[in-house]
C-alpha cells in the first residue's frame, strides 16, 4: 500500500497511527472496519496475504521469532502451512509456559494439538516426537490448574507414543508426570496398578541405561507420597536419599519438590532444625526451576514455620503464596496455601480471616477434585465454623472426608480430620455435645499420631482432648493429658504453647 493510499485512510478516520517506533504502525479505528476490510477478501488472497506477512516476519525479525511465534503460527495457521503453524504454536507455548504464563501456554499446546494428524500405526520417529512434546508440553503446563482427570487422559496416548519412539529418556519423563498426576489424586503405588506400572517401567528404564539418577525419580514419588499419607519416618529416609540425586541430575523441579516433601516430614516429625535447612535448600533449588516449584517451596516454608508455631513469620509467606497462584492460575497451589494460612489464622484465633481462605481453598478444592488436601480443607473449614457459631453446608462432611483418607490409606488425613471433629464437637453447647464420640476421636487422633510420631500434632491433640476433659469436670484424665502435652511441648522447644498449656494444666490442681 502505497503512502497516499495510506494518508488517505487516515485522513478518512478508517486507521489511524499505532506507534511510529520502532517501524510506523497503522490500525483500523473500529473492529467493525478491519472484520469487514478482512471478509470482503477472497479467501485465496487472504491466505496469500497470511502466508506474505508470516514469511516477511521470519526474514524481519529472526532474533524475535520466540516473541512472535503466536502472531507467526496465526498468520500460517490461516495461509494452510499446518507444519509451520504447528512449530511456531510449540515455540509459543515453551515461551509462554517460561515466563510462567500456564494457562496461556495450556491453550497454545492445544492449539498445535488440534492441528495434529490422526496417529497413525506408519507414524515415524519424527511425528512421534513431536506429538509427544505437545501433548506432554499440554499436561505439564495444566499441572496445577488442570483436574488430574483431565491431565491424565492428555498423558496416557503419550505413554504408547513414547515406549513405540524407543528413546527411554523421553519414555522415563512421560511416566514421571503421569505417576506424579495419580500421586497428586490421591492414589496408592499399592493400590493403583496404573501408577505402580509407570513407577515400574521407569525403574527399568533406570537399570537399562545403568542410571542412578533416574531410578531416584519412582523412589523419590514413594517418599513423597509416605511422607503424605503418613508414613512420616520411612517417607523421609527415602527423600533424604533421593532428593541430593535428583539435583545431581539438575531435576531442579522434581528435587526440590522432594525437599519441600521431606522438609514437611521432618517438620510433622518435630524435627524443625532439619525441617528448615530442607526447606531453604528447596528454596534455593526452586529458583533454578519454574513457577510451580518456587509456589511449592513458598508453601513448605510456610507450612514449617506454621508447624514450629512461628505463626507471624508463616502467614505473610503464605500469603504472598496465594497471591501469586491466583495470579498465575496454578489453582493446586491455591488450595494448598490457602489451607496453610486458614490454619495458621485459626490458631491466632483470626476466626473470620481463616474462614475466608478455607472456604476459597474447599472451592478450588472441590472444582478441580484436589484429594490429597481436601479432606484435612473440609476438616478445618468445619472446625472454624464452630469457632464462629455457624453452620456449613459447601464442604464435604467430617465422614466424607474420613472415607476418603480411609480409602486411599492416608493416616495422616485420617488423623487430622478425627482431631478437627474432636475439636468441634468440644466447641458445641452442652446439650448438643455427642461427648463419647468427641472422645473417641481425641484418642483414635491421639494414637494415630502417636503411630506416625507426629510430635507436634500429638501434643495439640493432648492439650485440646486435657481441655475437653476439664470442661467436662473429669479432672484425673485432664491432668494426664495436659501433663503429656506440657511435656512434649517442651522436648520440642514450642515455649508458648507449652506455656498456654501449663495454664490449663494448672487448673487441674
Amino acid at each position: 500500500m502505497t503512502d497516499l493510499q495510506l494518508d488517505t485512510l487516515e485522513a478518512r478516520g478508517l486507521i489511524r497511527i499505532a506507534t511510529y517506533q520502532p517501524e510506523l504502525e497503522y490500525l483500523f479505528r473500529h473492529a467493525l472496519l478491519q472484520d469487514t476490510a478482512y471478509e470482503s477478501l477472497l479467501k485465496q488472497e487472504r491466505r496469500a496475504l497470511h502466508q506474505l506477512v508470516g514469511q516477511t516476519m521470519e526474514q524481519l525479525y529472526p532474533e524475535r521469532l520466540g516473541e512472535l511465534a503466536a502472531v507467526l503460527a496465526m498468520h500460517f495457521e490461516q495461509a494452510g502451512e499446518k507444519d509451520k503453524a504447528i512449530e511456531y504454536l510449540v515455540a509459543a507455548a515453551s515461551f509462554a509456559v517460561d515466563r510462567n504464563a500456564l494457562t496461556e501456554g495450556f491453550e497454545l499446546y492445544g492449539r498445535a494439538a488440534a492441528l495434529l494428524p490422526p496417529p497413525s500405526p506408519d507414524d515415524d520417529a519424527d511425528a512421534l516426537r513431536r506429538r509427544i512434546r505437545i501433548l506432554h508440553g499440554r499436561a505439564r503446563a495444566g499441572f496445577t490448574f488442570v483436574s488430574e482427570a483431565e491431565s491424565i487422559s492428555i498423558l496416557e496416548p503419550v505413554i504408547a507414543d513414547a515406549a513405540k519412539l524407543g528413546d527411554l529418556r523421553i519414555e522415563a519423563d512421560v511416566n514421571l508426570s503421569y505417576a506424579l498426576l495419580r500421586q497428586f489424586r490421591g492414589e496408592n503405588p499399592n493400590t493403583s496398578p496404573e501408577l505402580r506400572r509407570a513407577l515400574d517401567r521407569i525403574s527399568e528404564i533406570a537399570a537399562e541405561l545403568d542410571d542412578t539418577l533416574i531410578a531416584a525419580l519412582p523412589e523419590s514419588i514413594v517418599g513423597q507420597f509416605r511422607v503424605g499419607t503418613g508414613d512420616l519416618r520411612g517417607g523421609v529416609e527415602t527423600l533424604e536419599k533421593t532428593a541430593p540425586q535428583l539435583e545431581k541430575k539438575h531435576d531442579f523441579v522434581g528435587s526440590s519438590f522432594a525437599m519441600v516433601s521431606l522438609a514437611m516430614g521432618l517438620a510433622r516429625l518435630g524435627e524443625f532444625d532439619r525441617a528448615e535447612d530442607a526447606a531453604r535448600r528447596a528454596r534455593d533449588l526452586a529458583d533454578k526451576g519454574d513457577l510451580i516449584a518456587k509456589l511449592d517451596a513458598m508453601i513448605g516454608e510456610s507450612m514449617v514455620r506454621s508447624i514450629r508455631g512461628d505463626l507471624d513469620g508463616a502467614v505473610p509467606i503464605a500469603r504472598q503464596c496465594t497471591d501469586m497462584a491466583e495470579q498465575t492460575g496454578a489453582v493446586a497451589c491455591v488450595v494448598v496455601s490457602n489451607y496453610v494460612l486458614g490454619d495458621t489464622f485459626m490458631r491466632q484465633g483470626r476466626f473470620g480471616d481463616a474462614k475466608i481462605v478455607l472456604e476459597r481453598s474447599n472451592e478450588v478444592a472441590g472444582a478441580i477434585d484436589e484429594r490429597r488436601f481436601h479432606p484435612s480443607v473440609a476438616a478445618w473449614l468445619r472446625s472454624n465454623a464452630a469457632s464462629l457459631g455457624e453452620g456449613i453446608h459447601s464442604a464435604p462432611s467430617f465422614e466424607e472426608a474420613l472415607r476418603t483418607a480411609r480409602t486411599a490409606g492416608d493416616r495422616w488425613n485420617e488423623a487430622s480430620v478425627l482431631w478437627k471433629r474432636a475439636e468441634t464437637e468440644a466447641k458445641r453447647d452442652e446439650s448438643e455435645r455427642n461427648v463419647d464420640r468427641m472422645l473417641a476421636d481425641y484418642a483414635a487422633a491421639d494414637s494415630l499420631f502417636a503411630q506416625m510420631e507426629a510430635r507436634p500434632f500429638r501434643a495439640r491433640t493432648l492439650r485440646g482432648w486435657g481441655e475437653a476433659l476439664l470442661a467436662l469436670g473429669r479432672h484425673d484424665e485432664a491432668h494426664d493429658k495436659l501433663r503429656a502435652a506440657v511435656d512434649l511441648f517442651n522436648e520440642l522447644g514450642l515455649t508458648r504453647e507449652a506455656a498456654e498449656a501449663t495454664a490449663a494444666f494448672s487448673a487441674t490442681s
